[in-house]
């Protein structure tokens, strides 16, 4: 197999802004599109042992705490800006800060790979309106869903690894 050089415009990062994610209430997808940065870090969190037979203590990642800093530029009527600018208006706690998150992994296969984070909190950072843009963080909590995906006409749909 020859090597594909994976460009920036292949990851591409999705918030639902509403639906339940069911049958009947299917999550409406926003792409985080007006963004100039994406630096989804893993976030190991590790314990360590210092065992009697090492003479140096050993490390053991215990889970990950995935985080994903993120920026919208502030264009009125862009969905992505819509919705951070009234989660940024509404300042929400607690579980209204839970928004679904599918992360489109790039790839140039047909097995396309994605996360699904039903429960992502968005964490909001400043509004600059000197730069002209809405800073935020995703923390990808709970359970983490493996799966490939589709987009079509710019939707994206998720469908659950077997």
């Amino acid at each position: 197999m020859s090597e594909v050089m994976l460009t920036k415009n292949l990851c591409v990062p999705f918030l639902a802004t509403s639906g339940e994610g069911t049958t009947q209430s299917p999550y409406v997808w926003a792409q985080i599109d007006k963004s100039t940065i994406f630096a989804l870090s893993a976030n190991p969190q590790s314990e360590d042992f210092d065992y009697i037979c090492y003479e140096s203590p050993v490390s053991v990642i215990d889970h990950y705490e995935p985080e994903l800093p993120q920026e919208i530029v502030m264009n009125e009527g862009n969905a992505m800006y819509d919705f951070i600018f009234q989660k940024f208006y509404d300042l929400p706690v607690g579980s209204d800060c839970d928004v679904p998150l599918l992360i489109c992994f790039p790839t140039k296969a047909d097995n396309k790979k994605a996360w699904l984070i039903p429960q992502c909190t968005l964490e909001l950072g400043e509004m600059n309106t000197v730069d002209k843009k809405i800073t935020f963080t995703l923390k990808l909590g709970g359970d983490i869903q493996r799966g490939t995906y589709t987009i079509s006409g710019g939707t994206p749909t998720f469908t659950p690894a077997s």
